[in-house]
Formats: C-alpha cells, sequence, structure tokens
C-alpha cells in the first residue's frame, strides 16, 4: 500500500511539473498564428492557407530550433529581386527532395491569395 501511495505521489508530481511546461510550449508556438491586422481578404485568405500547408518548413519555432529541423523563412521574400512566376512556379511545382509541389492541392485563386500573402511578410 505504501508503495502504491510512493507511485501516486511522484506521478501527481511529474504531471503537476510537466503540465505548465507543456502549455507554455503550446503557447509559444501559437503566438505565430495569430493574424496580423490590417490584412485584406486575399490576404487573410493566403495567410490561412500558408499556415496550413507551410508551417512545417517556414515558421520557425524554438521546438524546431531545439529538434534541429531547420527552418526556411519567406520574411522578405518579394523585397529581394525575385519574380512572381518564379515564386509562383516554386509553389506549383517544388523543389525536388526539398519541398512539395501544390499544383494539384491548391486552385489559383489559392496560390494567389498566399502569394499576396508573401508580398506582406
Amino acid at each position: 500500500m505504501r508503495r502504491l501511495c510512493r507511485i501516486a505521489c511522484m506521478w501527481v508530481l511529474t504531471c503537476g511539473a510537466l503540465l505548465p511546461i507543456t502549455l507554455w510550449g503550446q503557447s509559444q508556438e501559437s503566438s505565430s498564428t495569430i493574424p496580423a491586422p490590417g490584412l485584406n481578404e486575399q490576404q487573410k485568405a493566403g495567410e490561412a492557407l500558408f499556415l496550413q500547408n507551410c508551417p512545417l518548413c517556414h515558421i520557425y519555432s524554438d521546438q524546431k530550433k531545439r529538434l534541429g529541423i531547420p527552418t526556411a523563412s519567406l520574411k522578405g521574400l518579394f523585397k529581394k529581386p525575385v519574380s512572381e512566376d518564379v515564386v509562383r512556379q516554386l509553389i506549383l511545382q517544388g523543389i525536388p527532395r526539398k519541398m512539395p509541389g501544390f499544383q494539384y492541392g491548391l486552385e489559383p485563386k489559392e496560390v494567389d491569395a498566399i502569394m499576396a500573402y508573401l508580398k506582406i511578410l
């Protein structure tokens, strides 16, 4: 009986210590998914599509850093001399062994919305 009590106490202490850490980690990751103020409807739709399809590789988090998962940021993508046609082709065709193509998963207006969102990053 005493041993069972010890196990139960250890379990309660472990859960009590891990729960706040887990909740804190979730709140840190979800803070990047808060919609940006002042977006038009197309940009909001693009943000939603981006968050649905692209966060694994294109949104930085401390957890990914700890796990060694590389994150390719797209901030400032359109501030560089890059053509919209090139970005559109990359979204549709992907990059072999690096990024999947979305030509069968996204409608043209959805690609346009993602492009509109990427322009404000």
